[in-house]
């Protein structure tokens, strides 16, 4: 008993099955467990990422403030400065002064002025009564400047750098002593309260509050513009004596809101002032953070599962079609329809087995062209050499009674004793017995150029020496095979229609050379009447066209195609003519073998 075959499932619902078992099954329970476990993440990565701006906007700040402390440094120590600054010395002469200024005084600051910060302003305070003021940079230290917070804070500091605020702007100050322990002068900074601000204003985020503190409590500057210049003291979130604490949250008593706090110091220890920068982040900020992350997440994954699903079905749909194509396309040709298919795809394996399909269609086409179409093409070659060799033949005056009449009476003329006349007839009749002599189409170069010898010569004799002709074949060339008449023709053209017309001397020049490895050319020259441009464009025409019937110049039309059809439509015969006669020029392969 035979059993039916158990029915299986097409190939496209084995794709399917296992897209869904190996790609949308898996991306669900990855983006259900990514969902679960990152919730609980964000606020730690929130408040670490906080925490990293912090540091290094803390950094930030360093840098920026320790240029400002190597200018003051710089010129606090600077030892000419103080030389030219002490009481002691005395400047007799306003001239003096101004050539201190010249020498050092204001190359010693321009540098740092002019290019290091602009936006920083220098002040050298000096106790030298006899030395001028500029009243930009260098002032005298009198009574009003004897007030200012800085100059007052550096003498307290006795050498030491100070720091601190006046008027909206950062002060940086040192005082210079001489060596005996003299006051010389107070260096002081100023900077804008703004180039602080610039660098938090880098790192505020959305919601977020951005301060620097000193250690009293007063606010230097901060993201929050109402808060410039109010103390946080007594403010939880604000610890007099600086902790090295993690984050912390802080609830505000008065708005009731939670904020995650950063702080970190400024302060190296040494020469950076006590001061701290703190961030305050609001956690109900982070967690709406969070749910939005969550919603986003949530929608990016089903909207990658829906692109997903496209994209498979897409090209799962193209890859079906295409091989539904390709079978249908082998039943046509099962059929006897041999079509190829107009589109093959992309390079993969299905487009490969295209390929090989449209290259057997190919084949199968090619050996039926091969043995259809290309007998019929011979076939019509034939017929063309056949009625150009028959035109050629026609073309020629060579029955044989006239053959016979010419030795007869060559014969009558050697026995009258017309030597002269008796050899004119000779070479009359070895023309003629070449032109009859039509077994195989090739001759040898030089038996060709004797054919046209013994034609100029006739012509000599009918001319009464008003023809002049030169014959310039290399040696190399002697023995190549061209064509039978190849030249003949073209020589009987340019001594009809170049040299009967003319009054005075003709001249016909026959030169090969061989134009490049394997070609050479043939160059027939008259020095005749020439040819007007508009018959020139005629013969050009004739000369390109294949039928022979129509052509006006049948003997250098059957020279062509006879060349065209031996060697190729690379090959054959060009004619120019500027002003005075006429160039022939025979382009064909160098051959020295018969069947090459």
């Amino acid at each position: 008993m035979k059993l039916n075959p158990v029915p299986r499932a097409n190939l496209r619902t084995k794709l399917v099955l296992l897209y869904m078992l190996t790609i949308a099954l898996p991306l669900v329970a990855v983006g259900y467990i990514v969902i679960s476990v990152y919730g609980s993440k964000v606020v730690e990565q929130t408040t670490s990422i906080t925490r990293e701006n912090t540091i290094q906007t803390a950094r930030n700040l360093q840098v920026m403030l320790a240029q400002y402390v190597e200018i003051v440094n710089r010129l606090s120590y600077d030892q000419q400065l103080n030389d030219y600054l002490t009481p002691s010395r005395v400047y007799r002469s306003d001239l003096e002064s101004i050539d201190a200024y010249s020498l050092y005084l204001k190359p010693a600051t321009f540098y740092d002025y002019n290019y290091k910060e602009l936006d920083a302003q220098i002040k050298i305070f000096f106790q030298n009564e006899t030395l001028l003021q500029d009243g930009i940079m260098f002032l005298h230290a009198d009574f009003e400047v004897q007030n200012l917070a800085e100059y007052r804070s550096a003498r307290a500091a006795e050498g030491r750098l100070v720091w601190g605020t006046a008027l909206g702007r950062i002060y940086i100050a040192r005082a210079m002593y001489n060596v005996q322990g003299q006051l010389v002068a107070v260096v002081s900074l100023q900077i804008p309260e703004s180039r602080l601000r610039s660098l938090i204003d880098e790192s505020e985020g959305s919601g977020k509050t951005v301060l620097i503190a000193d250690s009293r409590g007063s606010v230097i500057t901060s993201s929050d513009r109402g808060l410039v210049g109010d103390s946080l003291l007594g403010r939880a979130y604000f610890r007099p004596v600086q902790q090295k604490s993690a984050p912390f949250d802080y609830v505000d008593p008065e708005t009731g809101k939670s904020f995650k706090v950063i702080e970190e110091s400024l302060s190296d220890g040494q020469q950076f002032l006590d001061w701290r920068l703190l961030t305050l982040v609001p956690l109900d900020r982070i967690i709406n953070e969070e749910k939005t992350i969550r919603r986003v997440f949530l929608l990016v994954s089903l909207g990658a599962l829906l692109l997903s699903c496209v994209i498979f079905l897409s090209v799962l749909n193209r890859i079906t079609t295409r091989i539904k194509l390709l079978v249908r396309k082998m039943q046509t040709v099962k059929q006897g329809e041999l079509t190829m298919m107009k589109e093959t795809g992309v390079s993969d394996e299905i487009g490969a087995l295209a390929r090989s399909f449209n290259d057997m269609i190919e084949h199968l086409q090619r050996s039926i062209y091969e043995n259809y179409e290309v007998n019929l093409q011979l076939k019509d070659i034939t017929i063309r050499k056949q009625e150009a060799e028959l035109y050629a033949l026609q073309n020629q005056i060579n029955p044989h009674f006239l053959f016979n009449t010419l030795e007869s009476i060559r014969m009558g003329l050697h026995n009258k004793g017309d030597a002269e006349m008796s050899g004119l007839v000779l070479k009359l009749s070895k023309l003629f017995r070449n032109t009859l002599y039509w077994q195989g189409e090739l001759i040898r170069l030089h038996e060709e150029l004797e054919m046209i010898e013994s034609y100029l010569t006739i012509q000599k004799y009918r001319f009464e020496d008003r023809i002049q002709y030169s014959l310039d074949l290399p040696e190399l060339l002697r023995d190549a095979y061209v064509p039978k008449l190849t030249i003949q023709p073209i020589v009987e053209n340019a001594v009809k229609h170049g040299l009967e017309g003319i009054s005075g001397k003709g001249l016909i020049t026959i030169a090969v050379r061989e134009e490049r490895p394997g070609v050479m050319e043939i160059a027939i020259q008259d020095n005749g009447s020439g040819i007007a441009p508009e018959r020139l464009a005629l013969l050009t025409e004739e000369l390109a066209s294949h039928d022979l019937k129509k052509s006006k110049s049948i003997g250098m039309k059957n020279v062509q195609d006879r060349l065209q059809l031996h060697y190729g439509p690379e090959y054959g015969i060009t004619v120019s003519s500027e002003g005075e006669g006429v160039r022939v020029t025979v382009t064909l392969p160098i051959r020295y073998e018969l069947g090459h």
